[in-house]
C-alpha cells in the first residue's frame, strides 16, 4: 500500500512539474509578444523600432533635404540563368540586445561558390543534397571561412525611398563568412549561428536588385518596418523564397517570425528576362 501510494505521489509530482515547465513557458511567450506589442505601437517614433537600422545607414536630414529624383529607361539585359548554381545561401542569425534571447534577427548571406576550396565545396553540397528547410553550420567550421559574400539584412529606420533600409555598400558587398556584423546596432553579434539553406543562380548585387529594383513583397524603406508584420525576418523570407525558391522556415524565431511571404517561389528574381525598366535615380 505504501509503495502504492509512494508511486501516484511520484506521479503527481511528475505531472505538476511538466505544468509548471508548460506554464512557464506559456508566460514567456505572452511576455514576448507583449513587448513586440509595446514595440509596435512606437515604431513610428523609430526609437522603440525592435532592429533599428545602424547610425551610418541613417540618411541625414541634410541628405534628405537635397535629394532628386530622376526617373529614366534603360534595358537591365540580364545574361541567361545559368545552367549550374554560382552562389551558396546562408542565413546568419542573432538575439537582440535586452530581450533575453527571445527575439532575433536575421540576414541572408549571398557567397559565390568558387570563394571555398573543392573540400569546403564538396562537403556544403553534401549537406545540401539532404537537408530539409535548411541545416545549421557548425561555428567549428565557418569560424576560419574568409569567403567574401554579400550581406542583405533591414531594419528599421525614417527614409521612405525603396530599400533605403537595405544597405548595399561596399561592407555589405564584401562581406566575409566569419565576420561578426550585422546591419541593426542592437543586435548580439558575438552570438552569431549561420545557417545553410542551399545554392542559387544568382550572385549577390544580382540579388539585391532582384529584391529592390521592382516591389518584391513590400517596398523595404525604413518607414515600411513593422516589428510583427514587416521586419528583418520577413525581409530574409521573402530573399530566401521569392527571390532564391528557398524554404522560408527559420530556426526556432519564435515571435520574431510571425508571417508567411505570400509569393511565387523565385517571383521576384527576373534576371533571365531583359526588359526595359524604369529606374529611380538618386542624386
Amino acid at each position: 500500500f505504501r509503495r502504492c501510494g509512494s508511486e501516484e505521489q511520484k506521479k503527481e509530482s511528475e505531472q505538476q512539474g511538466t505544468m509548471a515547465r508548460v506554464s512557464r513557458c506559456l508566460l514567456t511567450s505572452v511576455a514576448a509578444l507583449l513587448w513586440v506589442d509595446a514595440a509596435a505601437t512606437e515604431a513610428r517614433d523609430f526609437e522603440g523600432v525592435v532592429a533599428r537600422l545602424k547610425t551610418e545607414h541613417q540618411p541625414s536630414a541634410d541628405s534628405r533635404t537635397l535629394l532628386r529624383h530622376q526617373t529614366t529607361l534603360e534595358t537591365r539585359s540580364s545574361a541567361p540563368a545559368a545552367a549550374a548554381p554560382v552562389s551558396y545561401v546562408f542565413l546568419q542569425k542573432f538575439p537582440l540586445v535586452d530581450t533575453d534571447d527571445m527575439l532575433w534577427h536575421t540576414e541572408v548571406l549571398v557567397c559565390p561558390r568558387e570563394g571555398f576550396a573543392p573540400d569546403d565545396q564538396a562537403n556544403l553540397d553534401a549537406k545540401i543534397q539532404s537537408l530539409s528547410d535548411f541545416v545549421a553550420i557548425d561555428e567549428s567550421w565557418w569560424q576560419d571561412k574568409t569567403a567574401s559574400c554579400t550581406e542583405l539584412g533591414y531594419g528599421g529606420s525614417s527614409c521612405t525611398d525603396r530599400c533605403c533600409a537595405v544597405p548595399h555598400g561596399s561592407d555589405e558587398r564584401s562581406f566575409p563568412l566569419n565576420e561578426h556584423r550585422a546591419v541593426i546596432s542592437n543586435a548580439k553579434v558575438d552570438e552569431k549561428y549561420l545557417y545553410l539553406y542551399g545554392t542559387g543562380k544568382l550572385e549577390g548585387d544580382d540579388t539585391y536588385h532582384a529584391t529592390c529594383d521592382d516591389k518584391c513583397w513590400s517596398n523595404w524603406a525604413g518607414t515600411d518596418y513593422n516589428p510583427l508584420t514587416n521586419n528583418c525576418n520577413t525581409f530574409t523570407s521573402t530573399v530566401l523564397h521569392c527571390v532564391f525558391g528557398l524554404s522560408e522556415k527559420k530556426p526556432d524565431l519564435g515571435v520574431s517570425d510571425l508571417v508567411n511571404v505570400d509569393c511565387p517561389p523565385a517571383s521576384c528574381d527576373k534576371s533571365s528576362v531583359p526588359e526595359v525598366v524604369a529606374i529611380e535615380r538618386i542624386y
